[in-house]
């Protein structure tokens, strides 16, 4: 089972891979690389999860794509998320801009900086203050909602999917309205060059790089200008963290720069693919816009499970252990498919089908362990709060066009989808 072979592959460009494959691997390759395949690769999972559900690739990656085995690998502490520690990235450049930015970033750290960090941002996402954003969000999706609605029409990517979880973390934050903007220009190259380097060129690579180095650059002013950020912003807090020596100043524009990142990228993921999927069963989208009891609380977790805004993940073996009958070794890359555990059907029941109603539903949209997403709490409320608001709103939303998916494979989602309304 050679499926993922060539699609997983770090650190080589498209071209020569497939000058140098057999004849069955070129059309396996293609196959994958389609845009076709990539936004809708559950067939493809649900044939490695039958066939070789921990499959060792010829490109110094495992692919693990059960459920038990990816929640069993996540919650192993012994794992690393640090990438320098595989034995594949043993000789990889990390001079870039983009290297030097994430390599400081909770989400690539292990313990004890890791928790040193997660420790210091936590208190922006307890229950409690998550809630009082409640408000905030209703008033941007509100606003945007009455600004939409004469045009009977609009790119909902665009227009709504993108800009409103930029808005509520940049408020989150306290980055002044006036460059919210600014930090949607630059987050889309650099979520791009987030990618393997198997669906990356070097046009993508400079584009991430110069991204980066821009939003340092504001970040770093940011941090260093009291007038320039809002004085009771999560970044006000870090600063005052730095001034007691728990972070230092790159530890905090990192920090920033992830919470930037994460906070509306895999949001709007599922906002698009979301709405997307409910257009496409309007019994289950009915549901929601009655505001059925038994899918209100649920609804948003399906959604997750089903779109999977996070493809994979990754961690580096550091001692050797057995993962689903499969022996690995320290040094070894373990790709964990998220998208295919949250499609496993040993664990849910008809994965194919969304089931607003779904509980339980052990999903792994946010991860599990020590690592699990720190904005669960933000990424389900702006969901719980956005998605009924559309649906209510517009009732007879509707498809107005071709829909088209982001060439990227990490993050799914889409980079267009037109709707219209009466």
């Amino acid at each position: 089972m050679a499926v993922l072979d060539a699609a997983l592959r770090f650190g080589r460009p498209v071209a020569p891979l497939l000058a140098v494959l057999p004849s069955r691997r070129t059309k396996l390759a293609a196959f994958v690389l389609s845009p076709r395949v990539r936004a809708t690769p559950w067939a493809l999972y649900a044939e490695l999860q039958r066939r070789e559900p921990v499959l060792r690739t010829r490109f110094d990656a495992v692919l693990v794509s059960r459920h038990a085995d990816v929640t069993a690998v996540l919650r192993d502490r012994t794992t690393s998320v640090d990438e320098a520690r595989a034995t594949a990235f043993a000789d990889a450049d990390r001079s870039s801009p983009m290297s030097q930015v994430t390599r400081r970033m909770m989400l690539f750290r292990d313990p004890p900086d890791h928790e040193r960090l997660r420790r210091l941002v936590s208190r922006a996402f307890t229950p409690r203050r998550v809630t009082e954003l409640r408000g905030a969000v209703e008033e941007v999706v509100a606003r945007r909602l009455d600004r939409l609605h004469p045009a009977g029409g609009a790119d909902l990517v665009d227009e709504l999917a993108y800009p409103v979880p930029i808005e509520v973390v940049c408020r989150l934050l306290g980055i002044p309205e006036r460059d919210h903007d600014r930090v949607r220009r630059l987050a889309a190259p650099i979520a791009v060059a987030f990618d393997v380097d198997l669906f990356r060129d070097e046009a993508v690579e400079r584009a991430g790089d110069v991204a980066a180095l821009e939003l340092e650059a504001y970040l770093r002013a940011a941090a260093t200008t009291p007038a320039l950020r809002a004085p009771d912003g999560l970044l006000a807090e870090l600063v005052d963290a730095a001034g007691d020596d728990r972070l230092t100043l790159d530890e905090v524009i990192a920090t920033a720069a992830l919470l930037l990142l994460a906070g509306h990228e895999t949001t709007s993921n599922l906002l698009s693919a979301g709405i997307l999927a409910l257009l496409a069963d309007p019994a289950a989208a009915q549901r929601w816009r009655d505001g059925d009891p038994l899918v209100e609380a649920t609804a948003t977790d399906e959604l997750l499970r089903f779109t999977s805004p996070v493809q994979f993940t990754q961690r580096v073996v550091t001692e050797r252990t057995e993962v689903g009958g499969t022996t690995v070794e320290p040094g070894e890359l373990l790709a964990l498919l998220l998208g295919a555990a949250n499609r496993d059907p040993t664990v849910f029941a008809d994965p194919q089908r969304l089931d607003l109603a779904r509980d339980p539903n052990p999903h792994v949209g946010f991860g599990t362990g020590i690592h699990a997403c720190l904005g669960a709490a933000l990424a389900r409320l702006e969901a719980d709060v956005a998605v009924p608001a559309i649906l209510r709103r517009w009732p007879d939303l509707r498809l107005d066009g071709r829909p088209r998916w982001r060439p990227t494979s990490v993050l799914r989602g889409l980079s267009t989808l037109p709707v219209r309304w009466s």
